[in-house]
């Protein structure tokens, strides 16, 4: 947090100002407001030894926040706290933003920390930007398989098909192991060919209902609580996490009864970019 061991929380937060030839007066006042608003009011005389990682993130924050900057850049702040603490953060984070109303620019890995706190993300890999928009519009629509994949948690599912001419508005895909499901062409021309097919674990079925039904044993199962996420195989060698309900349970080897449902999938083209987005609202 680069917070000076020998100062106090209160001269940490304020060194900045200090630094710059500040009155004592403003830097008080400046101060005391930082404190108030990051809940820091009963901790100004310990040093950072005597605060946890949580405090001790809101001091670094604070010292900041005493110079008024136009736009906040956070560089992964909250990669090493632990994931309860991360949590907590996230919130305070989030309504420090809003207190504010100040730009704040945020770097993470964690797609997570992205949804929960954009308003925009930009995607980037390898330096490039892949997508740019709302953390529901990267959700629901993505450019491309490395959105896709990047966004969600557990991540989409792919699956290596075949697609047919589009025939009466619809494209027929191909799975493996030979089922076929028939997906809207949204009036697109679609060249025929090998494909990838995209569907969410939240967006399979786990009771068998849907567009398309198959038989899948289950590899493992993860009981969470409020969701049980299964993990299953496909044609032998495929495998589709599936989100259900937390009453839901199987035994590795059980066969599941899975249900996708076509407006749900989406439908990305030999180089990776979207041609079928998922709609469910069809």
């Amino acid at each position: 947090y680069a917070l000076y061991p020998h100062m106090t929380v209160r001269d940490n937060i304020g060194f900045g100002l200090k630094m710059t030839g500040h009155s004592k007066e403003l830097i008080a006042e400046r101060t005391q407001v930082a404190a108030k608003l990051l809940q820091l009011d009963a901790l100004m005389d310990r040093k950072p030894g005597q605060l946890s990682g949580g405090q001790r993130q809101r001091v670094a924050i604070g010292r900041a926040i005493v110079r008024k900057p136009d736009v906040f850049l956070f560089d992964e702040p909250l990669s090493n706290l632990d994931a309860a603490l991360r949590v907590q953060m996230r919130t305070e984070l989030s309504k420090l933003h809003q207190d504010l109303q100040a730009t704040m620019i945020y770097v993470t890995h964690d797609q997570v920390e992205a949804m929960t706190m954009a308003t925009k993300i930009v995607v980037l890999s390898a330096g490039k930007i892949e997508q740019v928009g709302s953390p529901l519009a990267l959700y629901h629509r993505p450019n491309n398989l490395f959105v896709a994949g990047f966004i969600g948690s557990p991540k989409m599912n792919f699956l290596s098909v075949t697609a047919a001419p589009v025939e009466g508005g619809k494209i027929t895909v191909t799975l493996p192991g030979g089922a076929v499901i028939s997906l809207d062409a949204q009036g697109k021309t679609i060249k025929p060919g090998k494909m990838t097919l995209g569907i969410r674990p939240e967006h399979i079925d786990a009771t068998g209902k849907g567009d398309l039904v198959v038989q899948a044993p289950v590899r493992m199962a993860e009981y969470l609580g409020s969701e049980t996420l299964f993990f299953v195989t496909l044609d032998g060698s495929n495998e589709l996490a599936v989100k259900a309900d937390g009453l839901a349970s199987a035994k590795p080897g059980e066969a599941l009864s899975i249900g996708l449902k076509a407006a749900a999938c989406h439908l990305f083209d030999e180089a990776g970019l979207a041609i079928i987005n998922g709609d469910l609202t069809r």
